[in-house]
């Protein structure tokens, strides 16, 4: 029973420093930043809709946020960083990895640097 309240502390503070990540780049109209956050946390990219909601109101602030995303994207899931992101602990980045026409790849090296990880 104290080991699930301890889970359920830990989740609700990670879902908390997510939140204020996001709502820090919204405040700062930082559209750029928030593509990146999302690409390395493995988010799809933001619907018109969700990205209204976040103040970015102008289609072209909405193809900003896209352009810049499909640019991190096309950076941060290079199969050779995967195996970093691995080392790391990271999850599984189901954007890097079904999204990314070098997904399989990027798997295979990022379940390698995992394996190397975890020996340390």
């Amino acid at each position: 029973m104290r080991a699930l309240v301890i889970a359920m502390f830990v989740l609700l503070g990670l879902i908390g420093c997510s939140s204020s990540v996001i709502s820090q780049y919204a405040e700062e109209q930082n559209w750029s930043a928030l593509a990146s956050y999302d690409v390395e946390v493995g988010n799809k990219p933001r619907s018109a809709k969700a990205l209204r909601e976040l103040g970015a109101t102008s289609e072209s602030v909405q193809e900003d946020y896209l352009s810049a995303y499909k640019a991190h994207m096309d950076v941060y899931c290079q199969p050779e960083n995967a195996y970093h992101a691995g080392i790391l602990g990271k999850p599984r980045n189901s954007v890097c990895i079904d999204d990314s026409p070098t997904g399989w790849d990027y798997e295979a090296n990022w379940r390698t640097g995992l394996e190397a990880g975890s020996i340390f």
